[in-house]
């Protein structure tokens, strides 16, 4: 039986170890998606805008960077090295991980992210309380992004639907004014042909005019060519 020929770099189909080269790690959980935005705002048009500023006269807090889905964007990304640690490959948890990461970080009770719209949530203890910040942090800002997909799909959306109600106006009146229409017509057919046949008549009768006119100067350069040529003078054109 034929054997398989080892290339260089596996051996009989599997990588062949090489010294000083670790095989890659797996891929780390994104941990900006621990907090779903889909449970804390069902409906994504009831997320705060990003970004969230306010000064209540205990506590301000303002942003100098660059807003919109731009400014949202490079803020998750700042987000995701500080909560990833530099990790390189990245995935979603699992719904499983997600309870884990979150147990680790967060208890339900206490409200100090009410600004977000976010009650009986907040830090486990003290040690978690600035990861649990970036954690809702970025779990505001994908809500944010998601905010702001939701509403173009919406405006698309109702787009679409006031192109149909146009289009279905534009039929409803076709199919409802049009036989009130026609019948209208026909009942005018008698006073349009009237109107028609006077139109015709008085184009005829300018031009017979014109005609006659034609005619009658036609004759007097007749006559006045017969004299000069001594020839009797043709006669005058008669009318009905």
């Amino acid at each position: 039986m034929d054997m398989p020929t080892p290339s260089g770099d596996t051996v009989f189909g599997k990588p062949f170890p090489v010294p000083g080269r670790s095989a890659p790690p797996p891929p780390a959980i994104d941990m900006t998606h621990v907090l779903d935005p889909a449970e804390f705002w069902p409906d994504p048009t009831d997320c705060p805008d990003w970004p969230l500023e306010y000064s209540d006269g205990v506590s301000t807090r303002r942003y100098e960077g660059p807003r919109g889905k731009a400014g949202a964007e490079m803020r998750m990304q700042m987000l995701g090295s500080a909560l990833n640690r530099g990790a390189t490959s990245l995935r979603k948890p699992t719904q499983e991980e997600r309870a884990a990461e979150f147990a680790r970080v967060f208890k339900r009770s206490g409200s100090p992210f009410y600004r977000y719209g976010i009650n009986d949530l907040s830090a486990r203890d003290r040690l978690t309380e600035d990861r649990a910040s970036l954690m809702v942090d970025a779990l505001h800002v994908r809500g944010y992004l998601r905010k702001l997909e939701a509403t173009v799909a919406r405006e698309a959306e109702a787009k679409e639907q006031r192109r149909l109600a146009d289009a279905r106006r534009a039929l409803d009146e076709y199919r409802k004014m049009v036989p009130v229409e026609i019948e209208e017509i026909n009942s005018l057919a008698e006073a349009v042909a009237r109107h028609q046949q006077r139109l015709d008549d008085e184009r005829a009768f300018g031009r017979s005019r014109m005609l006659r006119e034609h005619v009658e100067a036609l004759h007097s350069h007749a006559v006045t060519a017969a004299h000069a040529l001594g020839l009797s003078v043709p006669d005058a054109p008669k009318f009905d």
